[in-house]
């Protein structure tokens, strides 16, 4: 089931070829920043916390793109849709807990006041907006910026955390499709209630053939007015809103160098 139109799907290929040079770039852009940080605790969260969820990151990427090919037609099986969710999961605490990590680079970096209260350390809390330089501040609370981290990010990897957590669905239904499921549930019914266990198998085989992947993830689809999200054009565009993040960020230390 292809809902990508094939410039769209083209532009993300093309996306996936340069993602680890991407990624490369911004390592080396987190090195520079390195060379100009003073305080050792501002150097660890960089290297042991943006760098390695970095990493983590943009292998999520490749591996839900590795299992779960863009022009895919086969139905995923039920390991590969967990290693999906897996990878899923990952990417979105990873996401966050980086932008907690810059926070906290820029907290013990930035920060001269005696003592810190982990509670106001967060990109976007009050406090610490207040030693952040005022383009990247400025950046931050951009309608654009707030309305992805506030709207999106922060309301599924919450419903991740504590409520339902993101998954892919197995398979996506025509309509007609789903009537023809119906109707085998309905025979299905019929064969456990006259115990012919046989005739269950062959009509559960017949179901599982019916179908495409569903190129999409979901939490719960009463708890949230998204209701759905395109898998793969958003993890994309998600690692390019932390390349342009994690940009922003080195830009704010390299300007003191």
């Amino acid at each position: 089931m292809q809902i990508l139109k094939d410039e769209d799907i083209k532009k993300i290929e093309d996306d996936l070829i340069l993602l680890k040079s991407r990624y490369v770039k911004l390592v080396d852009n987190l090195l520079k920043v390195a060379d100009v940080l003073k305080e050792e605790k501002a150097k660890e969260y960089l290297f042991h916390g943006v760098a390695r969820r970095l990493d983590v990151i943009e292998r999520c990427v490749e591996n839900i793109y590795s299992i779960f090919p863009l022009r895919r037609e086969t139905l995923l099986s039920r390991e590969e849709l967990k290693d999906v969710d897996i990878n899923l999961h990952a990417f979105f605490v990873n996401i966050f807990g980086l932008l907690d990590n810059m926070a906290w680079v820029s907290v013990y970096e930035r920060n001269r006041r005696k003592g810190i209260n982990k509670k106001d350390v967060g990109l976007y809390k009050i406090t610490t907006q207040e030693i952040l330089s005022a383009a990247f501040k400025a950046y931050l609370n951009s309608d654009r910026m707030k309305k992805w981290h506030d709207e999106y990010l922060k309301n599924y990897r919450d419903a991740l955390s504590h409520r339902i957590p993101l998954y892919v669905p197995p398979k996506s239904l025509t309509p007609s499709q789903q009537k023809q499921v119906a109707d085998i549930e309905e025979k299905r019914s019929r064969a456990i209630q006259d115990r012919v266990f046989s005739l269950t198998d062959d009509l559960q085989k017949e179901e599982d053939g019916i179908g495409a992947p569903s190129p999409f993830f979901v939490h719960s689809l009463t708890e949230t007015d998204n209701k759905v999200v395109s898998l793969h054009a958003q993890v994309i565009t998600d690692f390019g809103t932390v390349e342009e993040i994690v940009g922003m960020f080195c830009v704010m230390f390299k300007a003191e160098a």
